[in-house]
């Protein structure tokens, strides 16, 4: 099952939506939700058993729904946790998860959700209202490190109802607020009351889970192994009847890539994302003979697709902190020193395609014009060297520019930060290296370890860095983009702040017309794109998957998946 918030790899382009399974409207009733019959449902009896190896590019920063916010530790939360209802991604409508009713007041400000009495945590106790509120609570504390999911509750409360239906009433209904919280992970009261500092508890490493699996063992930096739960109780529901067939799932901590590539090809991993530089020399290129296009064929198979699922970005996030970017033409001029044709074609091999919005490119809410060849930032030293001048950078003969802040001169001189493992982040940060040399700026590139770079930028200890977001059906701005986001080491770690931004996310947010929304969607591109906080680059075009051929689904990728999807694998051999 996919998940939910943003994480640190890249956004959506679907978004402008409404889910078929209810309509915000001005309806005068309360919305009361429909069962519409899945493709989940008439999946035919699958073959349990076996074990598959998937590759994790680092250790999870935690295994706690609350906690994270980055890639690997949602890797894990996809085994373990279920949430009251989750998206079919064929067709986007809600199908039923830990809760099997809802109901929305009619207006808009009570969600009621009615849980399974069947539902249970591994220990076998029932999942209940109690841990909701306790989940919410500890959430909602300001001690606590969520701020990014925080975000999402601002004017929300929580009340039960009783040992299995909860409301959450909110005072300002917002486009999306059905939807996170159809998605709210609870995590066990009992595991946690106890503890005296939630953020260190040895229980965010230890997650007693309520999904499919269990994790069984964690050895840091080498792998972790989950375990089916056979007497799991979504296997009562058609839903997931057929589903989550795997008996041990071992997640192998492989932080270089290529070694992740090099395993897959002799078969030690099953199931794999290609990375571009992998699909074009290797896939396509050296090994292409070792591969099938089909599971029939050979051990090993490709598959490169395309869908409407959200699409990782590649940016570079200038700190505001720093008296170096706080000027917007210095911003611009760095936006225009880098060479995105090159970094397209040498390290994206054209299977990426350059950024123009954090909303998704080619969505409605991206500004039309923006995509158009007369304003898309595109390499331009001489404009680069005009608008530093401007800004009141000088040249006095030395081999950097100087500027006066403060009353004291400073060199142009930055260190540009990324984490280890990451050869296109590499490549890019060495292109922009000399492009930004040519034009007088001195860039030092620094690497770091997974979890050492998330902390730097977590503390604001960074001068630049270069990163990707993930995507999410119902971009909403807030997390990133808002004011108020900088606090307690929430999203807008660059510490972005634009007042009007502010205004238009509220009007956005608050806006439940399809057409509206996107209408002021596209004004927060324009003035995003024209403040250049990020120095948008570059935007995935395809899905490239490697699978093994021991694996068999009845469906590989649906329209708004990101990858193949493993809950559907079963073992043909």
């Amino acid at each position: 099952m996919k998940i939910k918030k943003l994480f640190f790899v890249g956004l959506l382009l679907f978004n402008s939506f409404t889910s078929n399974s209810f309509a915000i409207d001005e309806k005068t009733q309360d919305i009361k939700y429909i069962r519409k019959p899945s493709f989940y449902d008439k999946m035919l009896n699958t073959k349990k058993g076996g074990s598959l190896h998937f590759p994790l590019g680092n250790d999870p920063k935690v295994m706690n729904p609350i906690l994270s916010s980055d890639t690997e530790s949602s890797s894990i939360e996809q085994f373990l946790w279920m949430s009251p209802f989750f998206l079919d991604p064929e067709t986007l409508d809600y199908i039923p998860a830990l809760a099997k009713s809802y109901t929305i007041s009619a207006d808009k400000k009570n969600y009621t959700f009615v849980l399974y009495e069947k539902a249970k945590w591994q220990d076998g106790s029932p999942v209940t209202a109690e841990d909701y509120k306790f989940t919410f609570d500890t959430m909602m504390n300001p001690k606590i490190h969520s701020a990014a999911l925080r975000s999402y509750y601002d004017g929300i409360t929580l009340k039960i109802d009783n040992k299995y239906q909860i409301t959450f009433t909110v005072l300002e209904p917002k486009f999306d607020t059905f939807d996170f919280l159809s998605r709210y992970v609870p995590i066990q009261k009992k595991q946690f009351e106890s503890s005296k500092d939630f953020n260190k508890d040895k229980g965010i490493m230890n997650p007693i889970s309520n999904g499919p699996y269990i994790m069984d063992k964690y050895k840091r930096g080498q792998n972790i192994t989950f375990i089916r739960n056979k007497n799991w109780w979504g296997y009562e529901l058609s839903q997931f009847k057929n589903r989550f067939n795997v008996d041990e799932i071992i997640l192998d901590i492989i932080p270089e890539p290529n070694l992740s590539y090099e395993k897959f090809v002799k078969g030690d991993i099953d199931h794999m994302s290609f990375t571009a530089e992998q699909w074009n020399t290797k896939v396509i290129g050296i090994d292409k003979d070792k591969y099938g296009s089909s599971p029939k064929e050979k051990n090993i198979w490709a598959l490169k697709t395309q869908n409407k699922s959200a699409k990782p970005y590649t940016y570079i996030g200038w700190n505001f902190k720093n008296p170096l970017f706080q000027d917007v033409k210095t911003r611009k001029a760095l936006s225009y020193l880098v060479d995105y044709k090159k970094i397209i074609e040498k390290v994206y091999f054209n299977l990426f395609t350059q950024c123009v919005s954090p909303f998704g490119t080619f969505t409605l809410n991206t500004a039309p014009e923006l995509r158009q060849k007369n304003n898309i930032i595109s390499y331009d030293r001489a404009k680069a060297v005009k608008l530093l001048k401007e800004s009141g950078w000088k040249n006095d003969g030395s081999q950097t520019l100087i500027k006066e802040v403060n009353g004291k001169k400073i060199p142009f001189e930055f260190t540009l930060e990324t984490n280890t493992g990451n050869p296109a982040r590499m490549k890019i940060a060495e292109i922009i290296k000399e492009d930004f040399k040519s034009a007088g700026i001195k860039v030092n590139i620094k690497t770091a370890e997974w979890n050492t770079f998330l902390d730097d930028v977590d503390n604001r200890r960074f001068d630049a860095v270069i990163l990707a977001w993930t995507g999410t059906i119902f971009p909403n701005p807030k997390q990133i983009w808002h004011s108020s986001s900088e606090k307690n080491q929430g999203s807008n770690f660059i510490s972005y702040n634009n007042p009007k931004i502010d205004d238009l996310i509220h009007r956005a947010n608050s806006e439940f017309d399809p057409k509206k929304r996107n209408t002021i969607m596209q004004e927060i591109n324009r003035i995003i794109y024209e403040d250049q906080p990020y120095t948008f680059i570059a935007e995935m075009n395809y899905i490239l998957e490697g699978l093994s051929s021991k694996i068999s689904s009845e469906r590989w990728v649906a329209n708004y998946e990101t990858a193949a999807a493993n809950d559907l694998f079963y073992l043909v051999k």
